[in-house]
């Protein structure tokens, strides 16, 4: 990783981000802003462990990232906005990220399961020349 140019410097120093890092802001955004409707409705999905889901690491650092830039260009907003009305669904949809979690209901004890990943193979040696 190469070091920050003087101008990535003085960008972040004139515009810090809100949140230090991607829990922060889906502790402290995301999840009080857009996740309030998931306990009451069986057809969507979160899980608390959130950070064990790759997929779910990559859309929400996304969104955190793009949220963060978009704060300081009004003009950008709008595309944040089209951005998470993209990734929102699928993140809690029923076949999502989390489609094998639950959250607790009544005495039914909540669910914690990653999906599993499929196997790969690599490619031939000559395959990408």
């Amino acid at each position: 990783m190469t070091a920050p140019t003087s101008i990535e410097t003085t960008e972040q120093e004139q515009h810090p981000p809100l949140y230090p890092n991607l829990e922060a802001w889906v502790i402290g955004y995301f999840t009080p802003m857009f996740l309030h409707r998931i306990p009451s409705n069986p057809r969507l999905r979160w899980c608390a462990e959130w950070w064990d889901h790759a997929e779910a690491i990559a859309r929400l650092t996304l969104l955190w990232t793009s949220w963060e830039a978009a704060r300081w260009q009004p003009e950008a907003k709008a595309g944040w906005w089209l951005d998470f009305d993209h990734h929102l669904p699928i993140l809690i949809a029923a076949d999502g990220p989390f489609r094998n979690c639950r959250q607790p209901e009544g005495t039914r004890a909540g669910k914690h399961e990653p999906p599993p990943v499929p196997d790969i193979s690599p490619a031939p040696t000559d395959w990408w020349d």
